[in-house]
């Protein structure tokens, strides 16, 4: 099972650094800060499902695929979370690319600063927003139960 937990680790930051490339990440100047950039991704973003699911790829492509609505139906709250913390944290990622073109010439313009920084803000708002939506949820099923 660990085996299985360091592969996916690995494979996971492979992927994370390929869609790092292709969606404009520097190819040959800044590979190590990109690796870095992938590692911190699968590492606050993916760990919660690879433990899940225990790094079984299939099972893991599966869940993050699959097409169902998953902000009102969803197998568990723990899915649920665990969702919404991917996707948060790639969202963060991907708007914190937002200011690096841009002509100011600070240090903190520089990759991937500011995509690390959204990132984090990105999974943090992504578990503060699924557990009060979950909270809503909940409210509003005791409610009806109620009247």
């Amino acid at each position: 099972m660990v085996l299985a937990i360091i592969v996916c680790y690995v494979q996971l930051i492979g992927i994370t650094y390929i869609v790092s490339i292709l969606m404009g990440a520097p190819l040959l100047t800044d590979m190590i800060r990109t690796l870095l950039f992938s590692i911190y991704i699968v590492c606050i973003g993916f760990t919660p499902m690879i433990i899940r699911y225990q790094g079984n790829l299939k099972d893991i492509y599966n869940f993050l695929l699959q097409n169902d609505f998953y902000l009102i139906m969803s197998k568990s709250k723990n899915d649920f979370v665990i969702k919404n913390l991917v996707w948060g944290t790639l969202l963060g990622a991907w708007l914190g690319a937002i200011p690096i073109p841009l002509d100011w010439d600070r240090w903190w313009q520089r990759w991937p600063i500011t995509c690390l920084f959204s990132s984090t803000i990105g999974a943090g708002f992504s578990v503060i927003i699924s557990y009060l939506w979950l909270w809503i949820r909940k409210n509003a099923k005791h409610s009806e139960d109620i009247e």
